[in-house]
């Protein structure tokens, strides 16, 4: 039986341009293969393929273009009322260093602050805790929540959580769990995902190239949008800011680059100690979440700390809910010493119909700790 070896393979073999609609049409033709070991290996040969290659930002926008073509006539937009400026955040996940749900931590403070954050995110794929474990394990009914409940919620708590695992079901089926690094498709796809009409957008990377993504964000229609990313000299690619590390960002409005910004990530990282101990993720996902739940209530690691507050920053300054990443900095630091981070989630958590006992049972290996840290509190 011959097998199927589609062109766009031997193009992408070669460092000549290759035209974006031979990438779009080549990918919705691999799509189309039967269920299979050829089908996969080729996916993940042109993906990656298009990744090494620069990547070249028309070749990338075209392959996104044709992941989203499957499922883009069946999604549904949800304006939030008039006036809000919400944010959208997340991350393409495939980290090389996996941590605990910062991402999540830093929303709910930079919400505590006065933003008003649109957490995309699923399960996790390739770590002990993705967002969507985050929020099920905290005790909120996500589930039973639709999306314009969703976004009413955003607007009375300042967060708001929205999955994105059914956004491109018939993509998925073709696509779910056979990647476990980072590819083409990284560099844009969760962030166009959004249920919700948001007016900026922040999202993590685990790959340097933050700014072929960014102008392939800006390119899709994304009118305000940072990426950031996080490496050290090894192999670490992180898609969220760590303290003391290479901190990369870029971010596009109305089509116009942002250069201060990257000078000031890099300045504030540089001014915190590295402490990736602190920010590992642990086996158990109770404990990885404990642990973000432990920052929020005030006391927890402090390099965790720092690393919270570095990202809900950004997420303040997106917000325009601060004039300065560094004014950010310091209402997010304010913030986690008072706990108010933790009645954010709690807050946010009744408003699903859900339950806080789950959040009061992960603090309360540490209430005796936290009695002794000021500001600590629990949940109750």
């Amino acid at each position: 039986m011959a097998v199927f070896i589609h062109p766009l393979i031997h193009k992408i073999n070669s460092r000549a341009a290759i035209d974006p609609q031979d990438v779009y049409d080549g990918i919705l033709a691999i799509l189309e293969l039967p269920a299979g070991n050829t089908r996969d290996v080729t996916l993940g040969s042109v993906l990656t393929g298009l990744l090494l290659r620069g990547p070249r930002t028309e070749e990338v926008e075209a392959a996104v273009r044709a992941a989203t073509h499957l499922d883009r006539d069946a999604w549904d937009y949800h304006q939030p009322p008039p006036g809000l400026h919400v944010v959208s955040y997340t991350g393409s996940g495939k980290k090389t260093l996996k941590t605990i749900n910062l991402s999540s931590a830093a929303a709910l403070v930079a919400a505590a602050g006065g933003a008003h954050i649109a957490k995309l995110g699923s399960r996790s794929a390739s770590s002990k805790t993705g967002s969507r474990d985050f929020i099920d394990l905290v005790g909120a009914d996500v589930a039973s929540v639709d999306h314009q409940e969703m976004v009413a919620i955003t607007a009375e708590a300042g967060f708001g959580f929205f999955s994105i695992e059914q956004r491109v079901p018939r993509f998925d089926r073709r696509y779910g769990g056979r990647f476990q690094a980072v590819h083409a498709l990284s560099l844009a796809l969760p962030a166009l995902l959004s249920p919700v009409v948001c007016s900026a957008h922040v999202y993590g990377l685990a790959h340097p190239a933050v700014h072929v993504s960014a102008r392939l964000l800006s390119r899709l229609g994304l009118p305000d949008v940072t990426v950031v990313n996080s490496s050290t000299e090894t192999t670490v690619q992180v898609d969220e800011l760590l303290p003391g590390t290479t901190v990369r960002a870029c971010r596009i409005s109305n089509a116009r680059k942002d250069p201060g910004l990257t000078a000031d990530l890099e300045r504030a990282a540089a001014s915190m100690p590295r402490r990736l101990n602190s920010v590992t993720q642990q086996p158990d996902p109770h404990a990885n979440v404990a642990a973000a739940l432990q920052v929020l209530a005030g006391g927890g690691d402090p390099g965790a700390r720092d690393a919270v507050a570095l990202n809900a920053a950004l997420l303040l300054l997106t917000a325009r809910v601060t004039p300065t990443l560094h004014a950010g900095l310091d209402t997010a630091l304010s913030i986690l010493h008072e706990g108010a981070g933790l009645d954010t989630l709690l807050r946010f958590v009744r408003l699903t119909g859900g339950s806080p006992r789950a959040i009061d049972a992960l603090l309360l290996p540490t209430r005796s700790d936290l009695a002794l840290i000021p500001g600590g509190r629990t949940a109750c």
